[in-house]
């Protein structure tokens, strides 16, 4: 049987059997407020949740985590992947923003981020919200373009110091 896994706000990423996104990029994504809405499927229902760069875009994480629970089978893997609060950054370039212009809907508010997070952040978060076997790693996106002129860099120096992996990322079960 195919695992079922939930994208929450996907963009044009196409891991995953089903998505939603506040700004939906193509037909297949489902239109979704995950800070307020409901997610529009049943109890216990994927194997994993997987979010990449949006619970810094959040600002409501209570709501997301306790709809992520709650769609989640028994023992099933939520993976968020989001920005490092430590990351000195100093290589590429700062993100403002731009998911909005790839809607395909047009109609919507400014993209806008609301907090940054450590690794002790997302634990906090994730045990407030009763998942367990939280681990939270650095993590450096090799898809992340403004950096790849700079990766191999990047991954020696984040071997000696954290501060320099740009992205963190959580995996836990209900």
């Amino acid at each position: 049987m195919k695992k079922k896994i939930l994208n929450v706000g996907c963009g044009n990423d196409t891991y995953g059997t089903h998505f939603i996104d506040f700004y939906p990029a193509k037909p297949k994504v489902v239109k979704c407020d995950v800070n307020k809405e409901r997610f529009p499927f049943p109890d216990n229902y994927f194997d994993e949740v997987y979010s990449k760069y949006l619970f810094e875009h959040l600002n409501n994480f209570s709501h997301f985590l306790k709809e992520a629970r709650r769609v989640l089978k028994k023992s099933g893997t939520l993976v968020i992947i989001t920005d490092n609060a430590g990351f000195w950054g100093i290589f590429g370039k700062v993100h403002h923003g731009g998911y909005e212009k790839r809607s395909i809907d047009k109609v919507h508010e400014e993209d806008k981020h609301y907090a940054l997070f450590t690794p002790n952040h997302l634990v906090n978060w994730l045990n407030l919200a009763n998942f367990k076997n939280i681990k939270v790693n650095y993590y450096i996106d090799e898809e992340v373009i403004f950096l790849k002129k700079h990766l191999l860099w990047i991954k020696i120096i984040s071997f000696f110091t954290k501060r320099f992996s740009p992205q963190i990322k959580a995996v836990c079960e209900k």
